[in-house]
């Protein structure tokens, strides 16, 4: 695991009497920019109440194995009951669940809406050839690659071959075909830039491969006791779909995810002393 790079401010006068917590803590960052919202929120916010938190970058599994066994403290994506039922079944008993940061979470295959005759997974497979015999997934291991490889199954789409890469190739994928005005499908989620930058939709999904989650906080079952500030702050935190979508595209305008923090933060007091339960 890689420490996050942008922790490199020193830590604010303290908040609170936190002489009977433990300050530091770890949080546990997978490689999507939507996780970089509450993990780096959670840093300033805790900072900012006298704590060092270090922000541990790994990807989804690595980070179940790190929380499980208290090598971090938390994991702020936890996709239940669906996306990673297989990592919860594995690593649930060693730890718990803090609090929801959205609820409902709307992901599943998406296409061009110039494929006006494509409205559901159905359409796809009974067009192979349309789509070049190809399903566009992230990255193997992850939560949507392996629902792609269930919906592939369940859907009987056997000519179907799954093409999987990272977030970003994916979506390079995505753009230099939509330019082309060429058939394309692909793993979509929301909250995620993706429906600003392109002319996309959700397809109907029948068989229910791909059901709704929430998504939320895991922390060691020592947290609530060892450090209630931070186990207020991961209880308590929500966050919207517009908001974290804004943040994302923020981030072309060059500042860091620490600035971004910051700002939000400094411009959110109220909701920041909410989340903390001041």
């Amino acid at each position: 695991m890689a420490c996050g790079g942008d922790n490199d401010a020193s830590n604010e006068a303290p908040g609170n009497d936190l002489e009977d917590e433990k300050t530091e803590l770890k949080i546990g960052l997978d490689p999507y920019d939507y996780s970089t919202v509450p993990a780096y929120l959670s840093q300033v916010i805790l900072e900012q109440e006298g704590f060092k938190v270090e922000i541990e970058e790994a990807e989804v599994g690595i980070l179940y194995e790190a929380l499980s066994g208290q090598d971090i403290d938390a994991f702020i994506d936890v996709w239940s009951p669906n996306l990673h039922k297989d990592y919860i079944e594995k690593y649930g008993g060693s730890f718990e669940i803090a609090g929801t940061l959205y609820s409902d979470m709307p992901m599943g295959i998406g296409v061009p809406t110039y494929l006006e005759d494509i409205n559901s997974i159905e359409d796809v497979a009974n067009n192979p050839e349309l789509f070049n015999h190809e399903i566009y997934a992230i990255e193997p291991g992850s939560g949507m690659a392996l629902t792609t490889e269930e919906m592939v199954e369940t859907y009987g789409m056997d000519d179907f071959i799954i093409q999987n890469s990272s977030v970003a190739i994916m979506l390079a994928q995505v753009d230099s075909m939509i330019k082309n005005k060429e058939a394309i499908a692909f793993n979509a989620w929301r909250p995620h830039p993706m429906f600003v930058h392109f002319d996309i939709k959700f397809l109907e999904d029948p068989l229910n491969t791909w059901k709704m989650d929430d998504v939320q906080i895991a922390v060691t079952p020592s947290l609530k006791e060892e450090s209630p500030t931070a186990y207020k702050l991961f209880s308590n935190m929500e966050l919207t779909l517009e908001m974290v979508e804004t943040w994302i595209m923020d981030l072309d305008s060059g500042k860091s995810l620490r600035e971004l923090a910051e700002d939000w933060v400094e411009a959110n007091p109220e909701t920041v002393d909410e989340w903390l339960e001041k």
